[in-house]
């Protein structure tokens, strides 16, 4: 393993068999880290393992002048979980980057929710929707179904792909989740009108040849959907209603807002997140405040009181 480009190539595949690293994770891995082999490497041989140091990769950081202070942190951050990994498996003398802390300032930002009119709107349109036809029924339910999962559970994008028909038991009301870290967890079904539209979507599949097996959600080839095609029917959605933009992650993080304000404790938040830590969940109580007080502006009566 001489060279930077061997290096990564060991590394992603050790996050794979190993760490069992999802291929969201290990594509962004794999982006951040070209990255920084694409500098560092010159153009008549790859850079060796040993020739870096902390000299080249201050210049790499002084590179990257015009990219958000976030999205370069956190590209230090795979390259560092890099070093450490082949240091620790005895693949590197000494670790470049041992203590290294970048003087990259971030400054805290909230997550992006959905207004509660919006989301009405949104599932209001996606029941709405014509279904002439068998195939436009059937991507109609797909469609409606998977709104309301992403909105009723808080799911990820990628694991809301990734959920086989098999992982809905609808005796129990549950849906068997396989998330980040390979770590598992049980989204409970507590809403009505998305119990009936899942069995309603679940009974069509079934119709159509599906199996326990089989992918949940399909595209129009019968392929399992990418996170692409989900992000696409959000958009198609939005702009349906006139709302600037929508994404799986938006209706995560609002989800969990409302569930918040509505006094739902932070503990069962996270569990149904499925964060490993209840400091990641906390970020929401700031997304709380802030729309606490935008209410009480709105609304106190001291501001209509004109003296």
């Amino acid at each position: 393993m001489n060279t930077i480009t061997s290096a990564i190539e060991w590394f992603l595949g050790h996050c794979a068999y190993h760490r069992k690293l999802s291929p969201h994770t290990l594509k962004a891995y794999r982006h951040d880290l070209a990255i920084f082999n694409n500098f560092a490497t010159s153009p008549s041989a790859d850079v060796r393992v040993e020739d870096v140091n902390r000299d080249l990769i201050q210049r790499w950081l002084a590179s990257m002048n015009s990219v958000k202070p976030r999205t370069i942190r956190r590209r230090v951050a795979t390259l560092k979980s890099m070093f450490s990994c082949l240091e620790r498996q005895n693949k590197l003398g000494s670790n470049p980057l041992a203590g290294f802390r970048s003087e990259v300032k971030v400054g805290s930002s909230l997550p992006r929710v959905v207004g509660r009119n919006t989301v009405r709107s949104l599932l209001r349109s996606t029941h709405r929707l014509t279904d002439d036809t068998p195939k436009s029924k059937s991507k109609k339910l797909r469609d409606t179904a998977l709104v309301e999962l992403l909105f009723s559970t808080g799911m990820r994008v990628s694991e809301t792909v990734a959920t086989n028909i098999k992982q809905v038991d609808m005796d129990r009301l549950v849906i068997s989740v396989c998330g980040k870290g390979s770590r598992e967890r049980e989204v409970p079904i507590v809403c009505d009108a998305f119990r009936v539209k899942l069995q309603s979507h679940i009974d069509r599949r079934r119709e159509d040849g599906a199996g326990l097996d089989d992918p949940l959600f399909v595209n129009r080839h019968g392929v399992r959907i990418s996170d692409q095609s989900v992000r696409a029917i959000l958009r198609r959605q939005a702009t349906r209603i006139g709302a600037r933009r929508i994404t799986p992650h938006m209706l995560r993080h609002t989800v969990a807002t409302l569930l918040l304000e509505d006094g739902v404790d932070l503990r069962h938040i996270q569990r149904l997140l499925g964060h490993s830590s209840i400091t990641t969940t906390t970020i929401y109580v700031h997304v709380s405040e802030r729309s606490q007080r935008h209410a009480l502006a709105r609304r106190h009566p001291r501001n209509k009181m004109a003296i």
